[in-house]
């Protein structure tokens, strides 16, 4: 597994919209461009210096509902419009120190600037739904180097609300799904839930963000 397979997951959307990246649009629908835009405003409106308490949960071969195999808790820091998680324990035994070690340390703890990321890639817009009154575009993003990994992105976005609810990642050996969740806190809208799978090894990671504190304006819930 590569460095940014689950950190870009939901944050490779996040600042596309400082890198101009251009793309036609259908017929009275905003461009890829104004959709990205539209979630790089959302996310700004997160303060840095917002934290909150991360808790991971790996499971292999296993369903949601079954005990994870390992779990680990960290803190969740944003700064600079980057988010990144210092993991603090986890459970014990030779798997679960190698998990934190190679994927969840090295993932999350990353610093790689999201503009290198997505100056890799070109973005247009595929379709859109509505639900329950809010529009959603589907997004995707092809490497212009397709021997780069990821070599291609696609992600559902809340044009309303400028979230990315769920979306693919893909690799040359397979693809990483992700679906994520959010709150509205202290007038921003915060991630508190991502599901991370890979069928390629048959894995899930399970990440909840909970206990939110914001520098400028004390702690928020949930």
């Amino acid at each position: 597994m590569r460095t940014a397979m689950f950190r870009y997951g939901a944050a490779a959307f996040v600042a596309a919209g400082t890198l101009g990246l251009l793309a036609p649009s259908a017929s009275g629908a905003p461009s890829a461009e104004e959709i990205i835009q539209r979630v790089v405003t959302t996310a700004a409106a997160v303060p840095d210096g917002a934290s909150a308490d991360a808790l991971f949960k790996l499971r292999v071969h296993k369903p949601l509902s079954a005990d994870p195999d390992c779990v680990f808790d960290g803190t969740m820091q944003i700064e600079g419009g980057q988010q990144s998680v210092k993991v603090g324990t986890r459970s014990t035994g030779l798997i679960c120190w190698a998990v934190n070690k190679y994927i969840i340390g090295q993932l999350f703890e990353a610093r790689e600037p999201l503009q290198s990321f997505l100056a890799r890639f070109d973005f247009t817009v595929l379709g859109e739904k509505i639900v329950e009154n809010d529009h959603y575009y589907l997004v995707e993003g092809r490497a212009r180097d397709p021997e780069n990994n990821p070599n291609g992105l696609v992600g559902w976005i809340d044009f309303d609300r400028g979230l990315l609810t769920d979306g693919t990642l893909k690799y040359t050996w397979g693809t990483v799904d992700s679906e994520q969740r959010y709150e509205q806190l202290n007038g921003a809208w915060v991630l508190t839930y991502q599901l991370l799978q890979t069928s390629r090894y048959d894995a899930t990671l399970e990440i909840e963000y909970t206990n939110f504190r914001f520098a400028r304006s004390g702690r928020a819930g949930p």
